[in-house]
């Protein structure tokens, strides 16, 4: 019974050393191309989940990716007008940071808000 206990316990370590963590990254020029990197130190099984708003004048994307790496995690297409798009998740697998490119595509001009959570 005693080394039941001992698993349980290591089991119930390993499933909650998830922490959760948030990073938010603001877009004003939104004409030009972006890179953040969200600096999380978490277990490597963890999952991030992606939102987005603003406005934009023309259709541009996000690529969330494992940094340095590559790794792709996620992409989101935004839609010219009004942008809302509300935790896209994205499985997380070894990586330590993660990175979020914004390509403007056609978008000249609007502001966005990309709000990351790692969990």
């Amino acid at each position: 019974m005693k080394g039941f206990k001992t698993f349980a316990s290591l089991l119930f370590i390993v499933a909650t050393s998830c922490s959760y963590e948030e990073g938010e990254f603001y877009i004003a020029d939104v004409s030009k191309e972006h890179t953040f990197t969200d600096s999380a130190s978490f277990h490597p099984d963890c999952c991030v989940s992606t939102s987005v708003a603003g406005t934009l004048d023309a259709p541009a994307l996000i690529i969330v990716e494992g940094y340095l790496i590559g790794g792709f995690i996620d992409s989101l297409h935004l839609p010219k007008g009004k942008v809302n798009i509300e935790n896209s998740h994205g499985d997380f697998y070894g990586y330590r940071k993660i990175a979020i490119k914004y390509f403007p595509c056609e978008a000249k001009k609007g502001n966005l808000i990309i709000k990351t959570s790692i969990y």
